[in-house]
């Protein structure tokens, strides 16, 4: 190993990069590899498993590899990774853990905004394959952001989570992003609570049913509700959103 002495201290921005980089391949590859992803490498283990989608992929293109693995070298003699003794396998110590965790909650948060907006909810399994604690700590993001716009996705998440006490969780950042409609009026705090109750307890694929079947009056048709919040009305819930189609305002009974 390169004597960390012989090279100048990387900045933090360096370290975070490298980390995040590392975090794709924890207990999968080793330094090797980490240095191809940050160096852009076209590799085929990069693209065969994914790693050219990492954010940090080719943040030091451009740069020698000797360089490269110099820093990569720094980052494990400083204590920020570590290395399994049976296979070399890369593994985060506690330092390196710290100082990385809440910037990759951040950049999943960001990259779970992008595929909500584009309904790819398939981005969700990247975010299951990642660790509770990493997960809790994405969660805790969307909570401090109050972004409503991602209810829909967090509910599909719940859907697929099993990993206790993650689904407890993601059950109460639901029913937090739910209060800015309270304060606006559109419904009330306690009743937000009850509705999402009732309505997560419906299986998913009921839920996916009612969904893209509610009738819209300007299309005179069947159609998909979005941006929908979830209100009691008397015995059951109601759904009330807009038309996916055409933006009209819809609402659908469960009854």
């Amino acid at each position: 190993m390169t004597n960390n002495n012989t090279i100048t201290p990387l900045s933090e921005d360096e370290i975070i990069t490298i980390l995040i980089a590392a975090n794709e391949i924890i207990m999968y590859g080793g330094k090797g590899l980490l240095g191809k992803i940050i160096a852009g490498s076209k590799d085929k283990r990069i693209f065969t498993a994914n790693l050219h989608h990492s954010p940090a992929y080719g943040a030091f293109e451009g740069m020698k590899q000797k360089e490269i693995m110099e820093k990569v070298e720094w980052v494990l003699s400083n204590g920020y990774l570590s290395t399994d003794e049976k296979l070399s396998l890369l593994v985060f110590t506690e330092k390196g853990w710290d100082t990385v965790k809440d910037a990759l909650a951040e950049d999943f948060y960001t990259e779970l905004v992008l595929a909500a907006e584009f309904e790819r909810y398939e981005y969700l399994e990247v975010i299951r394959s990642q660790s509770p604690d990493l997960r809790m700590l994405i969660l805790d993001v969307i909570e401090e952001q109050g972004d409503t716009d991602l209810i829909e996705m967090l509910m599909a998440w719940l859907d697929i989570e099993i990993d206790k006490p993650l689904p407890e969780r993601i059950h109460e950042v639901i029913q937090k992003l739910d209060k800015p409609y309270a304060r606006s009026g559109a419904i009330d705090d306690s009743g937000s609570i009850e509705a999402n109750k009732k309505w997560l307890a419906l299986p998913a694929d009921i839920r996916q049913m009612f969904i893209r079947n509610v009738f819209c009056g300007k299309c005179l048709d069947a159609v998909q509700i979005e941006k929908y919040i979830i209100k009691n009305h008397r015995d059951t819930i109601v759904l009330e959103g807009r038309c996916k189609t055409c933006g009209h305002k819809v609402a659908r009974v469960i009854d």
